[in-house]
């Protein structure tokens, strides 16, 4: 996946979570889907650096 900011892949799985919700695609369309916003929540994590919630610094 391309280098997007965190608000565009957070924009894009929102989309992807409509889509699938809306249950307009088949069921190999969705499975695509799901596996790209798993895709997107594990750079997502990553990016954030998500821990136990507290404030982390980066030296």
């Amino acid at each position: 996946m391309t280098e997007n900011s965190i608000g565009e892949k957070t924009e894009r799985l929102e989309h992807i979570i409509t889509q699938i919700e809306d249950g307009e695609v088949s069921l190999e369309r969705a499975n695509e889907l799901h596996e790209e916003g798993q895709q997107l929540i594990d750079e997502l994590q990553g990016q954030l650096d998500i821990g136990d919630g507290d404030v982390q610094t980066h030296q």
